[in-house]
């Protein structure tokens, strides 16, 4: 019984303390409509506050990382068959895509082996050395010149 008793004093002391409440008395409600009428305790922000800064291409010091190298080559083969392929190299990191008969493929940049730079994904290989590439599809391999 005692438990009840302390428990209504504390609720009844909540709500005395809230009825008696002088900011909540201040604050008063903007008329309807009014949106430039702020409550006084409403924080007034700058807008450059909620601009976010897009930073993923920029280093530690805040300058711009070098741009994207996108190189656009023709092949062809023996057979006239040709390749185009559109390389977009970023240091380590780098995508070929290679369109060949309509379809384009993309393929990570891997090792560099003897001078070749290698493009996979697994299923095709493509190697670029100079003026000359090779695929290797199914364990045959074809070359490729570059067209100029």
């Amino acid at each position: 019984m005692k438990k009840q008793h302390v428990m209504m004093a504390a609720a009844l002391a909540i709500v005395v303390a809230c009825n008696n409440n002088p900011s909540a008395e201040s604050t008063t409600t903007p008329p309807a409509g009014d949106s430039q009428t702020l409550p006084s305790m409403t924080p007034i922000t700058n807008p450059a506050d909620s601009v976010v800064v897009n930073t993923a291409n920029v280093d530690s010091s805040g300058t711009a990382a070098p741009g994207v190298d996108k190189n656009e080559k023709k092949y062809t083969n023996d057979k006239g068959e040709t390749i185009t392929a559109v390389y977009h190299d970023s240091g380590n990191m780098g995508v070929a895509e290679l369109t060949i008969n309509g379809e384009t493929i993309k393929l990570m940049k891997g090792e560099k082996e003897k001078g070749a730079t290698t493009y996979t994904n697994g299923k095709l290989t493509w190697k670029v050395k100079t003026d000359e590439a090779t695929l290797e599809k199914d364990n045959v391999v074809t070359v490729y010149k570059e067209a100029k």
